[in-house]
């Protein structure tokens, strides 16, 4: 099992909020949080509770993976239920589809 390195995630958090363009204090509003509070997360000198790790989830859409361990999921279900829908229409569909993920992740680079 790893360790979790508190002053890693915490960065990880840090660097989230900022491209998400929030203030700790936005933030710590979105997680029912005091800036105080917040600002020890993101130092990683404090440890937040599972209640508090979910609400820094959802408020900044990211997985606990990565902010736990720095790792992407292995594998998304939505993702999956999509491409599974998507390959039922015919290739045609599914190539469009292709094109259109290519497209945004080449916009989301840009952002």
């Amino acid at each position: 099992m790893k360790n979790i390195d508190y002053t890693a995630m915490g960065a990880r958090i840090r660097n989230a909020r900022l491209a998400a363009g929030l203030s700790q204090s936005e933030l710590a509003e979105r997680c029912n949080l005091s800036i105080s509070f917040l600002g020890h997360i993101e130092r990683g000198s404090r440890k937040m509770s599972l209640e508090t790790l979910v609400a820094v989830c959802e408020a900044l859409n990211l997985s606990a993976d990565y902010l736990l361990q720095d790792e992407l999921p292995a594998s998304d279900a939505m993702i999956g239920n999509i491409i599974a829908s998507v390959k039922k229409q015919g290739s045609y569909q599914y190539d469009r589809y292709l094109t259109i993920i290519k497209a945004l992740a080449e916009i989301s680079d840009k952002l």
